[in-house]
C-alpha cells in the first residue's frame, strides 16, 4: 500500500486547523494559537466584541471578535488588510494550530488554499482545498496582495489559510476571487498584514502562536519532512545561516520576554508616539523594536510596510535580509544577543527565559563558528546616542524634472524620525529653496535653537548641491546670522538614497572612516586624464579604503561631475569641495594619480584641506567645517580662505529617512 506523501500529510493536518465562521458573511478561518482564529474582516465583521459562531469538527463554539480592520465605505470589497482575529470563549483543549510563515512565496511557488464550498450542494458547505500557484503582486484597496493563480478561488475559501509548499508554513489568507466560477484564481493577504491590526491583540496572538509551537511539534515534524530543515551553515558566497529548528526555538523564547523596552541605555530609546496601540496611547514599543533592527544590520532601512510590534517581527524581518558577509554574525543572532544584553536588567520573572536565550545563542554561534563574535556582542558596551538633526530632502517631480518637492524630518534616532511638514507641491528650484528656508527656523528652534549648533542634513540631487544653503539668512531680525555659521550644514546625494543597490558599499566605506583622521584618508579627485570614469570605478572597486575625497572643483563642473557620479555609485560617503569652483587645471603638465593620493601642485584646496583637518575624525567633521565657515568671516578677511564656499558631503548610511513611494507620472491629474 502506497503511503501518503509528506506534503499530503501536512495538507491533511492543515485541514484539521480549518474552521467555518458565520459572521457578517460565511467563510473560513483557521487556528493560529490556542483559542485564536484568524479570518477575513468581511467574514467575521468589523465590530469589536461581536459574538460569532465558529464551527470545528461539526461542533459550534462561540467566538468574540477581538480586532478587525475597518469596513468599506461604499465599495464592494473591504479595504486592506481585511483581517480579523476571533477568540473562542470556550475553546477545545486539543485543537491544532498552523505555523505562520512571514516570508512571501517566490513567484510560481506551489500553494494550497483551504476553506469551504457549496458549489455541488448549494447551502451545504463542505471542506474544499484548491491547488494554486503564486502569481504576481497586486497593489489594490490600500495594500499589497499576493495573486493566487491556476485554480478556482470560490467565496467559501475567504478567510482560509494558504499553504506554501516551499516553506511548509501558512503564508497568506484568502481574500477574494478574481472572477466567480472560473479558474482565474484570486488574491491573498500576506500574514505580515496581521501587524496592521490592534497591536495588543496581535502580540497576544503571535506570542501564543510561538509558545504553542515551542512545546508542540506536531506541525513542525510534518513540515520538516516537506521542507529540508537542513543543518544551517553558510549561504553560497555569504555568511552563516540558522536552521529552522534554531529559528523556532528562538521565537518560542522571545514569546516569554516582555514586549516593552527592557533595561535602559543599551539601545536608543524612541521618543516618538506609538500609533496603532490600543487606545491610541503612545508607548514607544514600536520605536524600541525599530532600534533593535537598526542595531542588528547597519545601513538597512527599518521596514515600513508593516510595523515592528514584537521581537518576532524584528527577527523575521532580519531573516528576510540578504545574509551578511562570511565571518559575520547572522543578523538574527546579533539581534538575539542584543536581546540578552537588554534583558539582563529586566525583572526576575523573565530571567529563566533570558538564560535560556543566552544558552541557545551561544550554542548556535558555536555550531556556526562565530562563537567569538557573539561573545563580543554580548559584552558590547552601549553605543553612543545618535546625533539629533534636521533632515531635508529636495527631489525631482516625476512629472517635470525642472520642478522639485521639499520635505523635512526631525531625526533623533533610527527609531525616532518625525515628519515636520507634508511634502510640498512641485516647485521651481528657487521656490523650493525658499520653501525650505521658510520651514527651517521653526524646526531649528524645536531641536535646540539657532545659537545651539545642530546638524542640518540636506538630501539633494546633483544639480542642487551648489546652492548656497550655508549662506541662507533665515532670521530677518538678525540678518548677519548665516545658516552654515550657526548650524552644521552638510549635503547628501539623493541618487544614492533612492537606489538601494548602492547601500552595501556605502555602509562598508563609512565604516572604513571610523576612528581615523580624515586627513589620512582623504584623496584628490578631478576626473581629468587617467581619472576617467572606468579607471576611477576600478580603483573604488579594488580599494574599500577610498572613502573621503577632496574634489578639485564643483560636482557641476566637468570632468569633476563625471568623477562625482562614480564616487556616489561606489558608496563614497564623504566629499569636500568649493562651491561653484571650476575643475582644477594642472599647470605643470603632470598626470594625476587614480585617484591622487599625494599633494597636488594644481589643487591648493586639497593641500590646505589636508593640513587643516589634521586629526579631525569622521564624526567631528561637520563641526570642523562649521568653524571654518566662521573663521572665514573673521578679520582680517583673506580672499580664498578655506572656509569660503566650502561644501561638505557627509553621508552617514545609518541615518536614513523613511522610504516613500514615488508619485506616479500622472500625479495631480484628474
Amino acid at each position: 500500500m502506497r503511503r501518503p506523501s509528506p506534503l499530503a500529510l501536512l495538507q491533511e493536518h492543515l485541514g484539521t486547523c480549518r474552521v467555518r465562521v458565520h459572521g457578517a458573511s460565511q467563510g473560513a478561518g483557521f487556528f493560529v494559537a490556542p483559542g485564536y482564529v484568524v479570518t477575513c474582516a468581511h467574514v467575521a465583521g468589523a465590530q469589536t466584541g461581536k459574538r460569532v459562531p465558529v464551527f470545528w469538527k461539526g461542533t459550534e463554539f462561540e467566538g468574540s471578535v477581538m480586532t478587525a480592520s475597518a469596513p468599506p465605505r461604499g465599495r464592494e470589497l473591504w479595504p486592506y488588510p481585511d483581517l480579523a482575529v476571533i477568540q473562542l470563549l470556550d475553546a477545545p483543549a486539543d485543537h491544532p494550530c498552523v505555523w505562520l510563515d512571514s516570508v512571501p512565496p517566490s513567484h510560481g511557488a506551489d500553494l494550497t488554499a483551504f476553506g469551504f464550498s457549496d458549489i455541488y450542494e448549494p447551502g451545504e458547505a463542505s471542506e474544499r482545498s484548491a491547488a494554486l500557484r503564486r502569481g504576481g503582486t497586486t497593489d489594490a484597496l490600500g495594500g499589497r496582495m499576493l495573486e493566487l493563480v491556476g485554480g478556482e478561488v470560490n467565496k467559501g475559501l475567504s478567510g482560509g489559510p494558504v499553504l506554501n509548499h516551499g516553506s511548509g508554513g501558512v503564508c497568506a489568507i484568502v481574500k477574494a476571487t478574481r472572477l466567480k466560477n472560473t479558474a482565474m484564481g484570486g488574491v491573498g493577504i500576506p500574514v505580515n498584514a496581521l501587524r496592521l491590526l490592534d497591536a495588543q491583540v496581535y502580540r497576544a496572538l503571535i506570542r501564543a502562536h510561538d509558545a504553542f509551537h515551542g512545546c508542540n511539534d506536531q506541525w513542525t515534524r510534518l513540515s520538516d519532512r516537506v521542507v529540508d530543515n537542513g543543518s544551517g551553515g553558510f549561504a553560497e558566497g555569504l555568511g552563516p545561516v540558522l536552521n529552522l529548528t534554531e529559528e523556532r526555538r528562538l521565537l518560542a523564547i522571545f514569546s516569554q520576554l516582555p514586549a516593552e523596552p527592557m533595561g535602559e541605555g543599551l539601545l536608543p530609546a524612541s521618543r516618538a508616539g506609538d500609533e496603532g496601540e490600543s487606545g491610541g496611547k503612545p508607548s514607544g514599543t514600536k520605536g524600541h523594536h525599530a532600534a533593535f533592527f537598526a542595531a542588528a544590520v547597519e545601513g538597512a532601512r527599518v521596514p515600513e510596510d508593516y510595523p515592528l510590534l514584537d521581537h518576532r517581527d524584528v527577527f523575521t524581518e532580519l531573516a528576510a535580509q540578504m545574509p551578511p558577509a562570511a565571518g559575520q554574525l547572522p543578523y538574527e543572532l546579533a539581534f538575539a544577543a542584543d536581546l540578552v544584553r537588554r534583558a539582563a536588567t529586566a525583572g526576575p520573572a523573565c530571567q529563566g527565559a533570558v538564560q535560556d536565550l543566552r544558552d541557545l545563542v551561544l550554542l548556535t554561534a558555536g555550531r556556526l563558528g562565530v562563537g567569538e563574535k557573539v561573545q563580543q556582542r554580548l559584552a558590547q558596551v552601549p553605543a553612543p546616542e545618535a546625533q539629533a538633526s534636521i533632515i531635508a530632502r529636495i527631489r525631482h517631480s516625476m512629472r517635470d524634472r525642472r520642478l522639485y518637492h521639499v520635505r523635512v524630518w526631525r531625526y533623533r534616532s533610527a527609531s525616532d524620525i518625525e515628519p515636520a511638514a507634508p511634502e510640498s507641491d512641485a516647485l521651481p528650484l528657487n521656490q523650493a529653496v525658499e520653501h525650505l528656508a521658510a520651514l527651517l527656523p521653526e524646526q531649528i528652534e524645536i531641536m535646540g535653537g539657532a545659537t545651539s549648533p545642530g546638524l542640518i542634513e540636506l538630501i539633494l540631487p546633483r544639480e542642487v548641491l551648489d546652492e548656497g544653503f550655508a549662506d541662507l539668512s533665515l532670521w530677518p531680525q538678525m540678518h548677519w546670522f548665516r545658516l552654515g555659521h550657526k548650524q552644521r550644514v552638510v549635503v547628501r546625494p539623493l541618487e544614492r538614497h533612492e537606489t538601494p543597490a548602492l547601500h552595501a558599499a556605502w555602509a562598508k566605506r563609512w565604516q572604513q572612516l571610523d576612528g581615523k583622521a580624515v586627513s589620512e584618508m582623504v584623496v584628490c579627485v578631478c576626473g581629468r586624464g587617467d581619472q576617467h570614469q572606468a579607471a576611477l570605478d576600478a580603483s573604488f572597486e579594488s580599494d574599500p579604503t577610498l572613502a573621503a575625497l577632496a574634489l578639485a572643483g564643483s560636482p557641476q563642473s566637468q570632468p569633476v561631475s563625471d568623477a562625482y557620479q562614480v564616487a556616489v555609485a561606489a558608496g563614497v560617503p564623504m566629499m569636500v569641495w568649493r562651491r561653484g569652483s571650476p575643475a582644477c587645471e594642472r599647470g605643470d603638465g603632470g598626470r594625476c594619480g587614480v585617484p591622487g593620493r599625494r599633494a597636488c601642485p594644481g589643487n591648493g584646496f586639497f593641500t590646505e584641506l589636508c593640513a587643516t583637518l589634521s586629526d579631525t575624525r569622521r564624526d567631528d567633521l561637520p563641526e570642523t567645517i562649521r568653524q571654518l565657515r566662521v573663521d572665514a568671516q573673521k578679520p582680517p578677511r583673506r580672499e580664498g580662505h578655506l572656509g569660503d564656499d566650502i561644501v561638505l558631503l557627509w553621508d552617514d548610511p545609518r541615518r536614513q529617512i523613511p522610504r516613500s513611494r514615488l508619485a506616479p507620472a500622472q500625479e495631480g491629474r484628474p
